[in-house]
């Protein structure tokens, strides 16, 4: 045990047994004063005089020095375990709590918080992870590797809480503590997660092409899948649906290598479904739905697809067949107030559009610009345009097209 470990062990475990330093000295023939120098580090017991003070302490330093091999033998699996995406978040919660008093008394105990804070961030447990947010920073840690585990986990929990500046900062300076590529490849992944909150930039993807190279070097396909599906997203934010499809494609490959659930698979199929429809490919996009289906019940949403399909390849039946059928569903306001527009645009396919369909339509599409859903506003724009150009009202239709260029030069 080093000097620190020791003036931990002395000082935890004193004030755990309720025993002031006047009344240990008392126990041992030790004055007050040295047990205060020995408790913040001024001063190292010897070996003879340790033993006296853990054995009035009723501690015993074999079972210290186990524990503090467990805590980082458990440790060190649960960073294998997150490199892999295998970690069983509730298994290292319950062994930390069965064993916490234990675990307390030991100096390496700061690694037992932050594998708590890792798991209160899995489960959105705010109060707790703010908690030991609070108690971590009191601590002076100088062990770099918990450095970089806990700035890389706190920069991913400020990204989640959408202060995305923080988080990115934070995540910069994990990557400043440690530099194996693993660690290194998380951290990347993790400043990933800014995409859900701000656009993702170049250099972010490049960084995410970085630690998918380095997940795929490592066999840790779960981790190179959760990658495929970000950067399929990141692509088609910037309309480059081929390149996003590919991506979608490799994550279905992954996900049967794994053997994943049958509702990932079929969320991934209706995904690229979606992509069809925007490269008005509506055969394949089909296609698509129809094997998300042999993989389960599609979402409400997805019934949308089929009708946008068969309306668009002048299947009126089939698209008549499918507004019945959503129908039939619970719908909430919002997908009742696109099922009413379906339902119109379908039922005027061969005839000029009347001013209630424009006004659905032109509803929608402000309804998705105000939820600044880009994707979905240029969808829904788009509608508005084709169905202004049916209409011969091409000054209208320009003034769309005008706000349809704005749209894309902000992505």
């Amino acid at each position: 045990m080093n000097d620190k470990e020791i003036a931990y062990l002395i000082h935890f475990s004193r004030k755990e047994k309720n025993i002031s330093q006047k009344k240990l000295g008392e126990l041992t023939g030790i004055s007050h004063q040295i047990i205060s120098r020995y408790e913040n580090g001024a001063e190292v017991p010897t070996e003879e005089k340790l033993q006296l003070i853990l054995s009035a302490l009723n501690v015993s330093l074999e079972e210290v020095i186990e524990t503090s091999k467990e805590i980082n033998k458990i440790f060190d699996n649960l960073l294998d375990d997150l490199f892999y995406r295998k970690a069983d978040y509730e298994k290292y919660h319950i062994v930390i709590q069965e064993n916490k008093n234990c675990y307390q008394q030991n100096y390496d105990y700061y690694k037992i918080m932050v594998m708590e804070l890792i798991y209160h961030i899995h489960y959105r447990n705010n109060e707790e992870v703010n908690s030991l947010i609070c108690s971590f920073e009191k601590k002076e840690i100088q062990d770099q590797k918990i450095l970089q585990i806990y700035y890389e986990y706190k920069g991913y929990y400020l990204l989640k809480k959408k202060k995305t500046k923080e988080g990115l900062e934070y995540l910069e300076k994990a990557k400043l503590q440690r530099y194996d590529e693993k660690t290194i490849a998380m951290i990347h992944y993790h400043m990933s997660f800014a995409y859900n909150y701000e656009w993702l930039r170049k250099t972010d993807a490049e960084y995410l092409i970085d630690a998918k190279n380095v997940f795929q070097k490592y066999y840790s396909l779960k981790r190179v899948s959760d990658c495929e599906m970000i950067l399929g997203n990141y692509y088609s934010t910037f309309r480059n649906f081929q390149k996003a499809i590919s991506c979608y494609e490799n994550r279905l490959k992954l996900l049967e290598i794994l053997d994943e659930n049958k509702e990932k698979i079929l969320d991934i199929h209706t995904t690229i479904a979606f992509k069809y429809i925007q490269l008005k490919d509506y055969n394949r996009a089909l296609k698509e739905m129809d094997i998300a289906c042999k993989y389960g019940k599609i979402d409400k949403r997805d019934y949308l697809q089929y009708i946008w399909c068969y309306y668009k390849l002048g299947d009126i039946n089939n698209a008549n067949r499918w507004l019945v059928k959503m129908n039939r569903l619970d719908l909430d306001r919002e997908l009742k107030m696109l099922w009413n527009l379906y339902e119109m645009i379908v039922a005027q396919y061969d005839k000029v559009p009347n001013d209630r369909l424009i006004e659905k339509a032109i509803k929608v599409y402000e309804y998705y610009k105000n939820q600044e859903d880009l994707s979905l506003s240029i969808f829904y724009i788009d509608i508005v345009i084709e169905l202004l150009e049916k209409r011969k009202d091409y000054e209208k239709g320009f003034f769309y097209q005008k706000e349809k260029i704005f749209l894309l030069e902000n992505i």
